[in-house]
């Protein structure tokens, strides 16, 4: 069946809106009503359909015509959820950009249950991706309910998306439409909203804002109810009487801010007086989700009373709160507190929109309102926002013509009226409020406008990729090894340059080719490309040279890709390298592809790819070539190459590969039988020490040592063989992850976990077995880790447990063993609880420090390289440290350490214990004479750092290796 009609869904934090049109006989955008439960019992169709899931207890019972079920989800769900702490899942999408989580992981509702609670043990989880692919699945069943001769999955369907949306939450948006079975294209939510003014307005609507001027730059402010997005946009006319062309300028920085910051807010003063009187007291997460969502209805009331209410009694001056107890005592155990018009209208006004100057910044305050687990924005003054963001982006002195306001958020006059005062203010004539019929419809709207212009029927907006595209390149590396220049001058040479690929305001579709600048690129071995994105306005063209700065510049997830030789050579296995230039295409949603195309031949090669947001897939293999090689690391001022590991390609590090060949390779006649047992010394010598091998040199010197079977299998050809083996491989491969490559090695190391030792009986090869797996633990992914605790829990349970022990394996070092297992952090929190309590259970008899040491690990607030989701619950956290406070600290050098693992701030109450645990804790680390910044840990949210990031791996991390919150 051919497509007849262009569809427009905003996917939004708060509501779901889709509108559409007819492709052959456009007009204005029609908004569909989406048919949900408003009632157990009722169904009423509704231009907003709540982004909500409701999971409902045994005892409800609710029609689901639509095959949401264990969910309902749309109206009923959103109104059932405030009423039943726990069970709803919200802000969904803004869960999509958080890479702090696993978004494909079952992670919602968030902070639903404590460990050991009975009353949620019926209750579903779902991820962030899912829960979203079921709002459109709903959306696809009732339009094809109504719509039977136009399937949905048939139709042109636009879905908008922040415009600040970086990759990966825009491939995981597309993911949630495949799997509702829509094929999609994206468009920027502030676009939507301006083509929706364009359509609704008409051309007179454009030519209106030039008048007396011949260009006006109109700032779009989308405030919703998860996400502050903004976009600049120029109109002007290239000479007199030609049409006005749109053009988008520039769009901000991703800002997990909107309408849920200021729901939290409320919640939080709410909260306060509702405890009042009772110290350390706080709402449970499911609670407090309770709690949030009757702001969130308050709110709304009192700020705007015409737009939620069908009648015309006055507006209320106050609004009851009240927030049920948890199990039986429902009544009994309610919280009361009330919000006022003017308490809402200051906290919000004041807190939110602020006057701003126009030389504002977003003030970096010490922590942000994370109460559930989101990263939201730590400035949350929009007014400050919009400031800096115009700053950045505006000609210098010039003002914004035209201002458009969407999100629900601007329901509110009084919200609408501050934002222009506070841009008013920044001089200049007084900004026009581009007429918007209805904020929460607006940009479902603009996406069918998008659609139709598309097709020719209206005017399209201009302005290509948000962002420039660059590709990080260096030098051909042709230093004598015996170079002694200062390390530092290499590294300037070598990892602050790039090329430009895809320009900023390239249009979708076209091929951009970097011209001039052949690169060399070797196939027949996996490479890397490290690319960078800049929004910054740059005249910078295909091909150009720059110079890198974090201001301009932001790193994104490298690509790793092995491109095939063919069969050029006889020896199809060597390497080559050849000489290339590169080639970027921007698609229709968002994504970017590179090519690299053979320079000269006959018939030259073409190698393309696509721009990746996983390693996942990646071949095995050793290195960037020298045209793209990786920045090198920092080093000390008075440091000097000769002291420094060598770079790859060098004769020390080919030497040292043949040290290691010669130990791991084929038996040789002359070998001494000392190849393995100096196999350490020896590179130490040749290479530095150890700590301060680079991240590429060690990964190099891990794929030389399992560059074969052959080479793995010689591990076992004795002790020494074995135990220099798992010495070499966990060290090389810590953490685990860090290089693009390293699934593809954590792949080929996993597998030997099963082989145990060939020398069972070597206390020292087994220390190495653990301490190897200990160091790659973060590249082992959940399924791997799992496997890993089913073998060695037998040996670390209690005798009483009824863990049966496997004959294959007969370990030693089990201390060891216990802190590889404290290190698996991707097993499901009630297992991590499970060991914490063996090790807990034997801390009345052993006073082994490194037993409190996995405990902290075990218990740790904020994971090392984990999901978020995986953290034990904080009453089980609460009662180890009830035992650690217990103990005498000068007698256990790990209890100060553990401590603040058990009790760090993280501002999620689904995480943190409670204040007055923490207190306890930060009053006995000041009498241990703990470090100032432990002390500041469990007082108030400190980001990681990387020491103590070193600190979980027992040892420095690779040189030149960053892992991030």
């Amino acid at each position: 069946m051919p497509r007849r009609l262009v569809v427009g869904i905003d996917l939004g934090t708060t509501h779901t809106v889709v509108a559409w049109a007819d492709r052959d006989r456009p007009g204005p955008a029609e908004v569909f009503a989406v048919p949900q439960l408003v009632t157990p019992t009722e169904i009423e169709a509704r231009a907003l359909f709540p982004s909500c899931l409701y999971a409902p207890v045994a005892s409800e019972a609710a029609a689901d015509p639509w095959g949401d079920a264990p969910w309902i989800a749309g109206e009923l769900a959103r109104r059932r959820g405030a009423e039943v702490p726990g069970r709803m899942v919200a802000s969904a999408k803004s869960w999509l950009c958080h890479a702090g989580v696993d978004r494909d992981a079952p992670i919602l509702p968030w902070g639903s249950a404590s460990e050991g609670d009975t009353a949620a043990t019926d209750l579903p989880h779902i991820s962030p991706v899912d829960a979203s692919a079921r709002y459109l699945a709903h959306v696809r069943r009732a339009w094809d309910e109504a719509f039977a001769d136009a399937p949905l999955a048939e139709q042109d369907v636009v879905l908008t998306v922040p415009a600040s949306f970086d990759e990966a939450a825009r491939e995981l948006t597309v993911e949630a439409a495949k799997r509702a079975g829509l094929d999609v294209r994206l468009l920027e939510e502030p676009q939507a909203a301006f083509y929706d003014f364009m359509h609704t307005r008409g051309v007179d609507g454009i030519e209106a804002m030039l008048e007396g001027r011949d260009d006006a730059l109109v700032l779009v402010c989308d405030v919703g109810g998860g996400t502050t997005d903004l976009s600049l946009i120029r109109v002007a006319r290239d000479e007199p009487g030609a049409v006005p062309r749109v053009e988008r300028v520039a769009v901000g920085h991703h800002l997990l801010l909107g309408g849920d910051n200021m729901d939290l807010a409320l919640a939080l003063t709410c909260e306060a007086r509702m405890t009042a009187g009772t110290p350390s007291a706080k709402l449970d997460a499911a609670r407090f989700g309770q709690l949030v969502a009757a702001c969130r209805a308050a709110k709304e009331r009192l700020l705007s009373p015409a737009l939620v209410s069908n009648d015309d009694r006055p507006a209320p001056t106050s609004v009851p709160i009240t927030v049920l107890a948890a199990g039986a005592r429902l009544v009994g155990g309610a919280l009361t507190t009330e919000l006022t018009a003017d308490e809402v209208e200051r906290m919000v006004l004041d807190g939110f929109f602020p006057m701003a100057p126009r030389d504002s910044k977003p003030q970096r305050t010490k922590s942000a309102l994370v109460a559930f687990g989101l990263p939201y924005e730590r400035d949350v003054a929009i007014t400050r926002h919009v400031a800096w963001f115009f700053a950045r982006h505006a000609p210098e002195g010039a003002h914004p013509a035209a201002v458009l306001l969407n999100g629900g958020v601007f329901r509110a006059q009084q919200i609408r009226e501050r934002l222009v005062a506070s841009i008013d203010a920044w001089g200049g004539p007084p900004v026009e409020v581009l007429p918007h019929a209805d904020p929460d419809l607006g940009v479902a709207r603009g996406a069918v406008a998008h659609a139709l212009a598309r097709l020719g029927h209206g005017q399209r907006i201009e302005g290509g990729a948000a962002r420039g595209y660059y590709v990080g390149v260096g030098a051909r590396d042709t230093r004598d090894t015996r170079d002694t220049r200062d390390a530092r001058d290499v590294r300037d040479d070598r990892a602050r340059t790039a090329i430009c690929v895809v320009p900023r305001g390239a249009p979708e579709g076209v091929v951009h080719v970097a011209e001039g600048r052949a690169l060399a690129l070797t196939v027949g071995r996996p490479v890397r490309f490290d690319l960078f994105a800049s929004d910054v306005a740059r005249a910078d063209r295909p091909g150009d040279i720059v110079t890198l700065d974090d201001d301009s510049f932001q790193a994104l997830p490298p690509v790793a890709v092995a491109f095939d030789r063919g069969q050029r050579k006889r020896n199809a296995s060597q390497s080559e390298e050849i000489k290339v230039v590169l080639e970027g295409e921007l698609t229709p949603i968002g994504t970017l592809d590179l090519a690299c195309v053979e320079v000269g031949g006959a018939a030259p090669r073409r190698f393309r790819l696509a721009f990746q947001l996983r390693a996942d897939g990646a071949e095995p293999g050793s290195t960037a070539p020298a045209s793209m090689a990786p920045a090198a690391p920092s080093v000390a001022p008075r440091q000097r190459a000769s002291t420094m590991p060598p770079s790859l390609g060098t004769r020390r590090f080919e030497d040292a590969r043949a040290l290691i060949e010669s130990a791991y390779g084929p038996p040789r006649a002359d070998a001494t039988g000392r190849e393995a047992k100096d196999l350490v010394r020896e590179l130490e010598r040749l290479l530095g020490e150890r700590a301060s091998w680079t991240t590429e040199l060690a990964r190099a010197l891990f794929d030389t040592l399992v560059a074969s079977r052959a080479s793995v299998a010689a591990r076992r050809r004795s002790a020494d063989h074995e135990r220099v083996f798992w010495l070499l491989a966990g060290f090389c491969l810590r953490p685990g992850f860090g290089h693009p490559l390293d699934p593809s090695r954590i792949a080929q190391l996993a597998p030997l976990f099963t082989e145990r030792l060939a020398f069972p009986d070597q206390v020292r090869g087994w220390q190495q077995f653990w301490i190897a797996w200990r160091r790659a633990a973060g590249g082992l992914d959940e399924h791997a880790q799992v496997a890993i605790r089913d073998a060695i829990d037998p040996f670390l349970a209690p005798s009483d447990a009824g863990k049966k022990k496997s004959k294959k394996l007969k370990p030693d070092a089990l201390e060891d063993m216990l802190e590889m297992a404290s290190a698996l952090e991707r097993i499901a929190p009630p297992r991590r609880a499970e060991l914490g309590a063996w090790i807990l259970e034997r801390t009345w008899t052993d006073r082994d420090p490194r037993l409190w040491a996995a405990l902290g690990r075990i218990g740790a607030r904020v994971p090392s390289y984990a999901s978020v989701h995986h953290v034990v619950a904080p009453n089980i956290a609460e009662r180890w440290l009830d035992h650690l406070l217990r103990e005498k600290w000068e007698t256990i050098a790990t209890a100060a350490q553990a401590s603040v693992q058990l009790a760090r701030v993280t501002g999620d109450r689904a995480r943190d214990v409670s204040d007055e645990t923490r207190r306890a804790v930060e009053k006995r680390l000041m009498a241990a004479g703990a470090r100032e910044e432990w002390v500041r840990a469990v007082r108030e949210h400190v980001a990681i750092g990387d020491a103590e990031r070193a600190a979980f791996f027992g040892e420095a991390l690779p040189v030149g290796l960053t892992l991030v919150d």
